[in-house]
């Protein structure tokens, strides 16, 4: 990565209207590394050319665009009079190194400078779930840069502890999380506290009795304690970017390909405890091998382990999105009763590849929530995508059955399993109690 320098043109700066752009979410634009980069801000009206106030950069979750957390702080924010910005990762579904940061953080950051009264000494990092692993990561780049970060429902995922060798200053850091939460379990929270703090550091954590992953419910709550938080911290001098010159991404290494290789050699054999220690092998000699972390979770499905096999397809998915990893941990969500993160999930999947048994996956979690119309518009894609797909006929005969359109019901019910017999164990039960006589 090149070396960079924001150029600031002068010391006698005009700040923009603060009036014309006090109390709404202004969305705009920045160029970084020869692309154009949205990002969502939101100044008080309280805000004064003369009175430098604070500046928190929030992080988005997997999925999801900056607007999602500024409209869930910018109540907040006119409250305290503290200015926010929410900018987009380079792809939506995840935020990475050097994408996403410390450079374009820096860029965006000291571009904001120029254009509001932000005290360069109170500038701090919230980040939820993918924003919130994110967000740690900067804290520990990006010591002397950042006075403080709070985080909802993220840790340090193994592959990134060398970092805190890196970090010159223990950033104050506060960590939230839900003791339900499927993504990032209290054991998991707790470790990277224990880790920090065993290295100097003084972690705050906050667990959340009956809370799971989702933020944007207990926004305002989660906010006020981040913002209670971050507040009383500030950096003792004047803040320093560190700047790194990146390696340039490769491919796979040689050895981790032939690690990952046996892994599915082991898988289709049966050798499950066999397969997972081929595919750690593969990770540990390439952190960023997404494909085997997907494999990996399919073995630890296969072995009942679902808090692992939930951790994996997660890394999987931040790493290099797939219809399979999003498929894969949506049916242990669905299996949880987490229907509505399990639709996300699936939907997320047919976005980045529609396959039929994405849409015949959404369609069962859909007539769960008796929306009987949209699972059976996902049937019928299903089919089209795939006319050969069994389970996709029995699926809509069941729908069928359902509205009473028995002779339509039938045909597909034949059709279905003369594709697949082995259907008849799991669905006959279901037709049954929908037509004992029959």
């Amino acid at each position: 990565m090149m070396h960079r320098k924001v150029i600031l043109l002068g010391l006698l700066f005009a700040f923009a209207s603060v009036d014309a752009i006090a109390q709404k979410i202004a969305k705009e634009t920045i160029v970084s590394e020869g692309k154009k980069r949205t990002y969502y801000i939101y100044v008080p009206k309280s805000v004064q050319p003369a009175s430098p106030v604070p500046l928190v950069v929030l992080l988005h979750g997997s999925s999801h665009v900056g607007l999602s957390l500024a409209e869930k702080w910018n109540n907040l924010a006119e409250k305290e009079g503290v200015i926010i910005v929410a900018p987009d990762s380079a792809e939506s579904s995840h935020w990475s190194v050097p994408g996403d940061g410390p450079a374009f953080l820096h860029e965006l950051v000291e571009s904001l400078k120029t254009k509001y009264p932000i005290n360069a000494k109170k500038v701090y990092l919230f980040g939820h779930s993918g924003g919130a692993v994110f967000a740690l990561l900067m804290s520990l780049y990006e010591s002397e840069y950042f006075a403080a970060t709070a985080i909802h429902a993220g840790a340090l995922y193994p592959e990134a502890t060398f970092l805190i060798d890196l970090a010159k200053r223990k950033t104050p850091i506060q960590i939230q999380v839900g003791a339900v939460d499927e993504f990032f379990p209290v054991t998991t929270v707790r470790a990277t506290r224990d880790l920090l703090n065993t290295h100097g550091f003084a972690v705050q954590l906050i667990e959340m009795p009956g809370h799971n992953h989702w933020y944007y419910d207990l926004a305002p709550k989660i906010n006020q304690a981040a913002w209670e938080f971050l507040k009383t911290q500030e950096l003792a001098g004047e803040p320093h970017f560190e700047e790194y010159k990146f390696r340039s991404e490769g491919r796979t290494s040689k050895e981790a390909t032939e690690q990952y290789n046996r892994g599915l050699e082991r898988h289709r054999v049966g050798d499950t405890a066999g397969a997972i220690a081929a595919y750690t092998r593969a990770i540990e000699l390439d952190r960023k091998y997404a494909d085997a972390y997907n494999n990996r979770g399919v073995a630890y499905l296969t072995q009942k382990d679902y808090a692992a096999a939930v951790a994996d397809f997660t890394r999987s998915i931040e790493l290099a999105p797939s219809d399979a990893a999003y498929n894969n941990r949506g049916s242990i969500l669905f299996s949880q009763q987490k229907t509505e993160e399990a639709i996300a999930d699936f939907t997320e999947g047919i976005k980045l590849k529609p396959s039929a048994e994405g849409y015949a996956n959404r369609g069962v979690a859909y007539q769960q929530t008796s929306r009987d119309a949209l699972a059976l518009a996902d049937c019928e894609h299903a089919i089209e995508l795939n006319p050969k797909f069994g389970r996709a006929y029995v699926l809509r005969g069941l729908l069928l059955l359902k509205s009473g359109q028995d002779a339509a019901a039938w045909k597909d019910f034949d059709k279905g399993f003369q594709l697949d017999a082995s259907l008849h164990a799991e669905f006959d039960p279901m037709i049954k109690q929908l037509r004992p006589n029959q």
